[in-house]
């Protein structure tokens, strides 16, 4: 059976929930005490195909000083490791074997692996946390403190896991595993240069447990384009908390 996710949390909306209407005015995330950049330096292991990809590196007490070091985002084959590949129509592993969904490569598929210790603020004690991949081409398989968090493919969407269950005040080991093909490369032939790794940002940031999941805002406008109307539907993590939907909001739009 192929997944292209385990755990991840369903899509939604960009947005950012701020502690205060101050904050989210100046809309800058990282001025909240809620969010934490994870952009930077990480330990990094790259090999040729997946048989020689580190045993057991998202374990606490895997011995990391060999590793090399390596930006978060950042793409592989631009950095020293493989080469970028730039096709239209064709797939751009078609010169080690013939299409065959959802096999990939074996001989040469590359697959980077990364590992920090970061801390989280013990003002997060009792908030939901998740972690956030803005996008990661393949593929990419989470740990947090040696346990297996989850998995996600779409290499151009945001990948959210809930990690609350899996860190603690204080430090925390987080680790991952990217792919540079996976089935989904079967899904993702387009007109492009092909590179890999973490191309967007990589973040945590805390919610309180019950909270505004998604949100959804839908204009209308009447035929003489005068009075309008915003339907706007809101669905909440908590499946006890009524979900609202089709609030509406009326307005009249002025003469220029």
């Amino acid at each position: 059976e192929f997944k292209n996710e385990i755990n991840r949390e369903p899509m939604h909306a960009t947005y950012f929930a701020y502690e205060t209407k101050d904050l989210a005015l100046q809309n800058e995330k990282e001025q909240s005490k809620y969010f934490q950049s994870l952009n930077g330096t990480w330990k990094f292991n790259w090999v040729i195909n997946p048989s020689l990809k580190p045993d057991g590196f998202w374990k606490p007490g895997y011995d990391d000083h060999r590793c090399n070091n390596f930006k978060v985002p950042a793409t592989w084959e631009v950095n020293g490791y493989g080469v970028p590949i730039y096709v239209n129509t064709r797939y751009e592993f078609d010169y080690l074997m013939k299409a065959d969904p959802p096999h990939v490569p074996h001989i040469y598929n590359p697959v980077g692996s990364y590992r920090r210790v970061i801390d989280v603020d013990k003002s997060w004690k009792g908030k939901d946390i998740y972690l956030h991949f803005g996008a990661v081409k393949s593929n990419v398989q989470v740990w947090v403190n040696g346990q297996f968090v989850g998995y996600s493919e779409d290499s151009k969407l945001e990948a959210e896991f809930n990690v609350t269950k899996y860190m603690k005040p204080g430090k925390n080991l987080v680790a991952f595993q990217v792919y540079r093909w996976t089935d989904g490369s079967y899904m993702e032939c387009q007109d492009m240069w092909r590179v890999s790794g973490v191309q967007r940002d990589v973040f945590l940031y805390a919610r309180n447990p019950v909270h505004v999941r998604d949100i959804e805002i839908t204009p209308g406008l009447d035929n003489n384009y005068k009075n309008g109307w915003l339907t706007i539907n809101l669905s909440f993590l908590k499946q006890s908390i009524p979900q609202l939907k089709n609030y509406k909001v009326n307005f009249s739009l002025l003469d220029s």
